[in-house]
């Protein structure tokens, strides 16, 4: 999950260097550093999900662990995460094919939304609400 998260806070970051970058040649680099970073991020996105999914399903009454509002709440995180990575490849080929619209700024705060995605799942884990 570390992995995961490392990895998902990175490659917007390195989208906001793509964008704002002028010289093509930097710009090649961090294509080659941002599709060799999703194929890192993504089997280990879905190992986290398998373990996740394990750790519920192997206790002996997974149907009231799956139930508790916290977990629901950290299997939202989980989803949401999916589809943030889902769309930052999105991103990747609209850059990869010079059509996108995005600029450093919007890149910049789409960078940040994985940080409250965390914070809702470290409380939500903590605080068991």
């Amino acid at each position: 999950m570390v992995s995961w998260f490392a990895g998902i806070f990175y490659l917007p970051r390195l989208f906001v260097y793509h964008v704002e970058s002028e010289n093509q040649e930097t710009k090649d680099q961090l294509t080659i550093m941002q599709a060799n970073l999703i194929k890192f991020i993504t089997p280990i996105g879905l190992l986290a999900l398998l373990f996740g999914l394990m750790m519920g399903f192997l206790g002996s009454d997974w149907i009231r662990f799956f139930s508790q509002k916290w977990i629901i709440a950290k299997i939202f995180v989980v989803l949401t995460l999916v589809l943030y990575q889902i769309f930052c490849l999105k991103i990747l080929k609209d850059l990869q094919s010079n059509s996108h619209n995005w600029t450093g700024f919007k890149l910049r705060v789409f960078n940040e939304l994985p940080v409250f995605l965390l914070l809702i799942g470290i409380i939500a884990a903590v605080y068991k609400f």
